[in-house]
């Protein structure tokens, strides 16, 4: 009797082991998969199924470690600190990944976001970039693409997705606020790739803060019939769909212009 109580007193404390461990693991393809990528030194797929089999791992950690710490009782916060340390932080993960992952739930698969879906505003400058650094999505806006051998219109996906995405009319002189669309465009962090005030055109890349994926944006100030029009195209350099990080993008921007112009 002493034995099998012994070892049906031991299975919560193995429990909660194996969970310490699944969770050093998942820590370590967290700390390996996206910052390695971001420094070249994985490829985007292994980064990417690193990314998964980590979060995988934290849900493991946090269903066996809750599990093996509630058996444990209060025994556990004498002898298993460090895995309730690992425990709360995989259901912290868990949370901020099913947080970013509901935010893509439901997005069309594209990864070019525009205010004027008939003559998106064309990048220039940093056409170059892209060619070099190797991206897969052409710089030229594609009205289509195929998906699983299927035709996909991307304007009609982004109306029907993003109705709010449109350009922003400005009671200013194109001037004023070509020079305000500059320096909101500095204040979100992007890296300026070229600034051109005779065709009212400014270039910029944003990275992403994981994996470091590079979304290329410009923006075009025009006259407008109260002052002053301002497109803005985001672009991911790689990648089917976005889960609408350029929407997003596209849209704070223009909130951000907004409110400059409104003080």
């Amino acid at each position: 009797m002493n034995t099998t109580a012994q070892e049906g007193a031991r299975w919560p404390v193995k429990m909660t082991r194996f969970a310490f461990f699944a969770g050093i693991l998942a820590i370590s393809l967290l700390v390996i998969a996206g910052p390695g990528y971001r420094l070249l030194v994985l490829p985007l797929l292994p980064a990417l199924l690193g990314a998964v089999i980590g979060f995988v791992l934290f849900v493991i950690t946090f269903i066996f470690g809750a599990i093996g710490l509630l058996a444990e009782g209060t025994r556990a916060f004498d002898r298993s600190r460090a895995a309730i340390v690992v425990i709360a932080l995989s259901l912290v993960v868990i949370v901020v990944a099913g947080f970013w992952i509901s935010r893509g739930a439901g997005k069309p698969p594209i990864h070019d976001v525009t205010t004027d879906l008939k003559d998106p505003p064309a990048f220039n400058a940093v056409v170059l970039l892209r060619s070099a650094a190797g991206a897969v999505n052409s710089a030229e806006y594609q009205r289509t693409q195929s998906i699983r051998g299927s035709i996909f219109n991307v304007p009609d996906a982004q109306r029907s997705a993003y109705p709010d995405i449109q350009p922003l009319a400005l009671p200013r002189p194109p001037a004023q606020a070509f020079q305000m669309a500059q320096q909101v465009a500095r204040d979100m962090g992007w890296d300026i790739a070229a600034v051109v005030r005779s065709e009212g055109r400014i270039e910029a890349t944003d990275t992403t803060w994981y994996f470091g994926f590079k979304d290329d944006v410009v923006i075009r100030v025009g006259p407008g019939s109260t002052g002053s029009r301002v497109d803005v195209r985001s672009e991911s350099r790689v990648g089917l769909g976005d889960a609408g990080t350029n929407a997003r993008r596209v849209r704070a921007y223009l909130g951000k212009l907004r409110e400059l112009a409104g003080k």
